[in-house]
């Protein structure tokens, strides 16, 4: 009697967890038979600029934000609000920490404010997402970094590295009160693992996973910014010159050196993993010289060279050699790459993190031959995939079918977006309004 009963609460717990995880879900874009629906249409308060997108689009909290207007589109529970921003914080850049930038961080924006003549941030300051009114400001010291980690308690840190030291604050995220305050002889630079100095800037919400580093010319050290408490790392070989780009990834920590004028050389080095008991774990370093086609010439160095370009595309990191791009999976410790690029070949990613391989000139093909071809026929090599078989055109918006029929067509005056807030969206710009579609299947 016993083993009949297990065994049928065996089978209904096994019923239950099937239907659990293969329940048919709910329409949505791509799926080859729902179509859009509008859900939502409200007036367009916040223009983007020339480009089509915004300095400040974070669709989880409804924020739009371009030059001096940022607003929050009203949801359940969420008042809606437009709001004129000081010029100092004027939103005009999309490099969180830069000038005129911002982070989103929850209940704050964190705002990151600009003035004329002046090289680098000016002030930081709060936005309560709530209000729309600014909570805290805070005058920085000329030639500052700022950064933000959200994980602890949520800091903003101030960093000012010159002659030989960094000196360095804490700020709360809510309050703008200050936490900590110390300096770091010898350091002499500050590097943003998660945004402005990364491989690859972190996703929303995942800063928490990388932290700010203190370099000096031969040892690196983590900053934790709750408590402005610095650890060393010990027994590391830093690679010569200075660095300039930095990478945290399953323990281990890639570095890469900015190009030496003239010659255009980088070394890029992964570090040994912390704590390893493995003696062959020595890390590895690769010299190379850098030459990235997409970039124009820095005038500085004279190289191809824009650090604003991912050197994570898709699941690849990407080292562009002048005799061809070297493609290697990131955080192994293995030294050599995978492949080589054609000269003039670079990596690019759609929006399923798919590589896909460009050269002026010629079709895009992807990184593998045995996928898809990159794009439907008949679209240009600017039409970007929104979703899967959602794709905008210059201003046009496609639904194709799985056979590359359009199921549903429309325009867009601004770089349409998708979003997940309980359920499927996608939101684009027709004329003076900002209207939200969701998929619904098609009878």
């Amino acid at each position: 009697m016993r083993r009949r009963r297990w065994r049928a609460l065996s089978v209904a717990l096994v019923g239950l967890l099937v239907t659990g995880c293969f329940a048919p879900q709910g329409p949505m874009f791509g799926d080859g038979s729902s179509v859009p629906e509008e859900a939502a249409r409200v007036p367009l308060r916040v223009r983007p600029g020339p480009d089509g997108t915004w300095a400040l689009n974070s669709p989880e909290d409804g924020l739009l934000g371009q030059d001096r207007t940022i607003a929050r589109r009203a949801g359940p529970e969420r008042p809606g609000w437009t709001a004129t921003l000081p010029a100092e914080f004027a939103l005009t850049s999309q490099r969180p920490g830069t000038a005129h930038s911002a982070y989103v961080d929850g209940s704050v924006v964190v705002l990151v404010g600009g003035s004329a003549g002046r090289e680098g941030p000016s002030a930081v300051a709060g936005l309560d997402i709530a209000t729309g009114r600014l909570s805290w400001r805070r005058t920085l010291a000329p030639r500052s970094r700022v950064f933000l980690h959200d994980s602890g308690f949520g800091t903003v840190v101030e960093a000012q590295c010159g002659g030989g030291s960094c000196r360095m604050s804490g700020w709360g995220l809510l309050s703008g009160e200050r936490r900590w305050a110390r300096t770091e002889q010898g350091a002499v630079r500050m590097l943003d693992s998660c945004q402005a100095d990364a491989f690859l800037p972190a996703q929303r919400r995942s800063v928490d996973r990388c932290y700010p580093y203190l370099v000096t010319a031969e040892r690196i050290a983590a900053l934790d910014p709750d408590d402005g408490r610095v650890s060393w790392m010990k027994d590391v070989r830093l690679p010569r010159g200075r660095i300039d780009r930095i990478r945290a990834y399953q323990g281990r920590i890639t570095l890469a050196t900015a190009p030496v004028r003239g010659s255009c050389l980088v070394t890029v080095a992964a570090l040994p993993s912390p704590g390893s008991t493995d003696d062959t774990d020595r890390g590895w370093q690769r010299t190379l010289v850098w030459d990235q086609p997409q970039a124009p010439r820095d005038p500085d160095t004279g190289c191809r060279w824009d650090r604003t370009i991912p050197l994570v595309v898709g699941s690849h990191m990407t080292l562009p050699d002048a005799k061809g791009a070297l493609v290697s999976t990131p955080g192994v410790g293995a030294p050599g790459p995978s492949r080589r690029l054609a000269p003039g070949e670079y990596l690019v990613a759609d929006t399923s993190r798919r590589e896909v391989v460009r050269r002026p000139g010629r079709p895009d093909r992807p990184l593998f031959a045995t996928e898809d071809r990159v794009r439907p026929p008949g679209l240009t090599p600017a039409a970007r995939e929104l979703t899967r078989h959602v794709w905008q055109d210059g201003r046009r918006l496609l639904l194709l079918d799985h056979e590359d029929r359009v199921l549903w067509e429309d325009t867009s005056d601004c770089q349409a977006f998708r979003h997940s807030e309980n359920g499927d969206f996608l939101t684009y710009c027709d004329g003076t309004d900002l209207v939200t579609l969701r998929p619904v299947s098609r009878d």
